[in-house]
């Protein structure tokens, strides 16, 4: 049974710049931590004056839960979110002080799951998507995610992109964890030139893949490639939406996503292999039907589908059951 999420006055531990507009912002909110998982997130009132009236959604990217001793602020339970200043929300909240308190609503959505039997991990960040998988990679750094789906932790390795080397975050936290991390930039000013969707293919095709889980967040025309890549290996993927949220809660109806619904991709795909035989036979079959009854049947070949919440059923989900067009 999912907890309800807390809304809570998070005191402001840390607040830095990290780049040209990224920034990164501790807070203690031990409520929160307590119950917080990798992929899910928070909504967060930037200003007391409810200006802007919205209230923002941030993934995790540090989750610190309580602890038993207390030597540190963060002990007492916390969590890191990292955010772009893209807009008037974003900006206001860069200006926030350490020792300030931010209202907190979390946590919210549903996180990452463990894929079972999969003994490697491919993590596939593109700018700001990159925060919520650090918080993913580090859990499975530790122990991974229960006994039952991992006997040890997985081989993890973590492909991250961006436009240029200030848009890139995580690769000095996968140094320091140990993590294997590759860097794409579109301009080639750090690591290999292109998209971080080259260095999956390419780490699929010269490399093994065999019992590997793909995780990813980013725009979303990188999911869409990263799902078809995943989908031509036969390899399970989960991806974390960014969508811009009213509410948080499901109530707004604001962040909906074409769902699939009813039947499996791999069903779908041989029934529109099928369609061109089958429709000459109903081409046949509607002229005599219009000629005897004065009718055209229609005949419908769509994917049964429904809009599903991002902020309730998601952020993550499984790539397959995504409409990407």
């Amino acid at each position: 049974m999912r907890k309800n999420p807390k809304e809570v006055k998070a005191k402001i531990l840390l607040h830095r710049r990290i780049s040209s507009d990224y920034f990164r912002l501790q807070l203690s909110c031990p409520e929160i931590a307590r119950l917080a998982r990798p992929g899910q997130f928070l909504m967060v009132r930037v200003n007391e004056l409810q200006d802007p009236f919205l209230r923002r959604p941030f993934s995790f990217s540090r989750i610190f839960p309580p602890r038993e001793k207390k030597r540190k602020p963060m002990d007492e339970g916390g969590v890191e979110i990292c955010y772009q200043t893209v807009g008037r929300g974003t900006l206001l909240m860069s200006r926030v002080q350490e020792g300030q308190r931010l209202d907190l609503l979390g946590p919210l959505g549903n996180g990452f799951w463990p894929e079972e039997g999969c003994s490697r991990v491919i993590l596939v960040g593109g700018g700001i998507g990159v925060p919520p998988l650090l918080a993913w990679a580090q859990e499975l750094k530790k122990k991974g995610p229960g006994k039952k789906k991992f006997i040890s932790a997985p081989e993890l390795t973590f492909l991250i992109g961006g436009q240029n080397k200030e848009k890139i975050l995580g690769a000095g936290e996968c140094r320091r964890w140990g993590i294997e991390a590759q860097v794409a930039t579109e301009d080639g000013s750090l690591g290999a030139k292109g998209l971080v969707t080259d260095l999956l293919e390419k780490e699929l095709m010269t490399g093994r893949h065999e019992a590997t889980a793909i995780y990813a967040c980013g725009p979303k025309s990188m999911l869409a490639r990263i799902a078809q890549v995943a989908e031509q290996f036969d390899l399970p993927c989960q991806v974390s939406l960014e969508s811009h949220m009213a509410c948080g809660v499901g109530a707004c109806l604001g962040c909906t996503v074409k769902f699939r619904e009813g039947v499996p991709p791999v069903e779908n795909q041989e029934r529109q292999s099928a369609l061109p035989r089958a429709n000459s036979l109903l081409s046949t079959e509607r002229e005599e039907k219009t000629r005897r009854e004065g009718t055209i049947p229609v005949i419908s070949e769509a994917v049964p589908f429904r809009y599903a919440r991002v902020c309730k059923e998601g952020p993550v989900f499984d790539a397959r059951k995504i409409f990407w067009d």
